[in-house]
């Protein structure tokens, strides 16, 4: 009968290690929840940012492929984002060349090998319409978890024109 006593004793030992475990995982579970909501609150709070900035934010990848455009800048551009995502930038919101013939498509080469180099530009841009635009751009290199460059991301205004000035 003793050995009855013994195991019994080892099983509410272990039955109460398993309870002491059970509620470490509850904790850690409720933890992760809470850090969960609040990502999704930092990340809708980053998404309203973005989207309702009054500037041009696009990220375009390594092959200068259009990967996102804020709210803005289809408006500006008069493109929807589905119909341009994927899309080159050369022959969407960048010609070939601009009106002084200068090489777009060598220049947008340049950025997305060299973005730190091309930390600032301004550049001739089109509309959908086809009126060209001159746009100040900010260019910052994403990089993945190794260090090398995954993305561009874009930032633009518009620069205005002496005749626009007010």
């Amino acid at each position: 009968m003793e050995s009855g006593n013994e195991n019994l004793q080892e099983l509410l030992i272990e039955f109460g290690l398993a309870r002491k475990r059970v509620e470490e995982l509850q904790a850690r579970e409720k933890k992760l929840l809470q850090e969960l909501e609040a990502l999704g609150q930092s990340e809708a709070r980053y998404r309203q940012i973005v989207q309702n900035a009054n500037s041009i934010i696009m990220v375009m990848d390594t092959r200068g492929n259009i990967r996102f455009l804020n709210q803005f800048a289809q408006r500006f551009f008069g493109f929807y984002e589905k119909d341009v995502l994927g899309l080159n930038i050369v022959g969407t919101i960048v010609a070939k060349t601009d009106a002084s013939g200068n090489d777009l498509t060598q220049m947008i080469k340049d950025i997305t090998a060299s973005p730190e180099l091309h930390s600032v530009n301004e550049n001739e841009n089109i509309r959908s319409s086809g009126e060209r635009v001159r746009v100040l751009w900010t260019n910052k290199a994403v990089l993945d978890s190794s260090g090398a460059i995954k993305e561009i991301l874009c930032i633009g205004n518009e620069v205005a024109r002496p005749s626009q000035k007010k």
